[in-house]
């Protein structure tokens, strides 16, 4: 162990993590489908309030 600033730092050798095949995405369904376009919706709709705040010259 090294201490660095008054912490101790155990220093272990740490064996590569071996390269796995790629995980399929998971498929949204129902419900949580609709509230992830709710999010797009909401934040397109806050993006173009801000936008049109912006251009009145409120800053």
């Amino acid at each position: 162990m090294k201490r660095k600033h008054d912490v101790m730092v155990e220093r272990v050798p740490v064996a590569p993590i071996p390269p796995s095949e790629p995980l399929p995405r998971a498929h949204v369904k129902g419900w949580v489908k609709a509230v992830f376009w709710g999010l797009r919706v909401y934040i397109a709709l806050m993006l173009v309030l801000v936008v049109i705040g912006l251009a009145k010259g409120s800053f």
